[in-house]
């Protein structure tokens, strides 16, 4: 379950709470299929592998017949390409709606074309991803819109867990700073990058400790590395948590290191949402979520040294921390709340089938969104 697993589970729950009619498409057998059948969401099993692209665009335009949707919502390159090849077969039924949750630039080639001309409407996790998509010429901003993934606000908060358990949770000292991060272990994620910042920082608080929080397939790499660095036993991997708001209580600082590939991360959001301070790259839509100054601090990615000053300074200075962890509260509460995600999705899905009507596509018969 990564961050745009979570997403559309989170996004299909708040959409049937509000009454509508939802399907989750997805693998059978997989995380979220097993999550959205536990919350009593219908499941259609499907594999979407490139090589079974033309008999999976059959199975689910038979799906979409027997169904008749408003709303097909893709969230990933496979279904995406299956839902768009679907529509091309027809009938023309319902909106269908493309959602990017990488920042990676799309180049508008003859097969993307395809792909994006499809679509009615597309969502992006990000406005600087949606601007790259109209730039290229793929989607115009009048078709396109930003929503940035909501955060639990009655979850995550600054007193969502104790301090000193949370920390003999995590195996850490309960004194002493700790530095966090939560993401899955891939190389574009940037953990390499901390631990050769950690090692410098180690220089002046040779007390501090890192904890990995995820798994994936850097997990052994990255292992290799904090024991050829020598700071293996200043370093937790902790692996994959559901207790992430009690988790993010025992940092004192919060690092998204990523070198590519990011929306707006859901777990920098959430980190702002218990006031943690901080310390990112600039890349995809980090931005947006991490103000410069004000909420935390931003770094060129891969740039180690500058990851180290700018921790170690926030390390120096406790007043600073509280400050732009208050600041990173009230920036996620007033822009990023899941209240205000779905009702941007339900605006987004609204003039999705505004587009698809003025492209001759036929609505189905009720409020339904897969």
């Amino acid at each position: 379950m990564g961050g745009q697993e979570r997403r559309v589970l989170a996004e299909s729950l708040g959409m049937r709470d509000r009454g509508h009619d939802v399907w989750i498409a997805t693998t059978p057998g997989g995380e979220l299929a097993g999550r959205a059948a536990e919350a009593g969401l219908e499941v259609i099993p499907m594999s979407f592998r490139r090589a079974r692209l033309p008999a999976n665009a059959l199975t689910l335009r038979s799906w979409i017949r027997r169904l008749r949707p408003d709303v097909i919502n893709s969230h990933s390159s496979a279904d995406s390409w299956t839902a768009a090849l679907a529509r091309r077969l027809g009938p023309r039924a319902g909106a269908l709606v493309r959602s990017r949750h990488i920042s990676v630039r799309v180049k508008p080639g003859p097969g993307h074309r395809f792909l994006y001309g499809q679509a009615d409407y597309v969502i992006t996790t990000g406005e600087s991803v949606r601007e790259e998509l109209a730039d290229s010429g793929l989607v115009p901003l009048e078709r396109s819109m930003s929503i940035p993934t909501g955060v639990d606000l009655g979850r995550f908060h600054p007193d969502s867990g104790d301090r000193a358990e949370a920390r003999r949770a995590l195996g850490v000292p309960t004194e002493g700073p700790v530095i966090g991060v939560v993401a899955y272990l891939r190389q574009d994620k940037g953990h390499a990058v901390l631990l050769q910042a950690l090692s410098e920082i180690l220089e002046s608080y040779p007390e501090c400790s890192l904890v990995v929080v995820g798994d994936g397939p850097e997990r052994l790499n990255l292992g290799a590395l904090a024991r050829h660095l020598g700071i293996e036993k200043s370093v937790r991997f902790v692996g994959l948590r559901e207790d992430i708001p009690i988790v993010l209580a025992g940092f004192d600082i919060f690092c998204q290191p990523s070198l590519r590939n990011e929306g707006v991360p859901q777990s920098v959001l959430q980190a702002g949402a218990v006031a943690r301070p901080v310390v990112s790259t600039e890349v995809g839509g980090i931005p947006e979520a991490v103000v410069h100054g004000e909420t935390g601090f931003l770094v060129p990615p891969g740039d180690a040294d500058a990851l180290a000053e700018r921790i170690s300074g926030l390390l120096a200075d406790s007043g600073l921390r509280n400050r732009l962890g208050e600041a990173g509260r009230r920036h996620v509460s007033e822009t990023f709340s899941v209240q205000r995600m779905l009702d941007r999705t339900e605006q987004a899905y609204a003039a999705a089938l505004r587009s698809a009507a003025s492209r001759g596509a036929t609505v189905g018969t009720g409020p339904s969104v897969p």
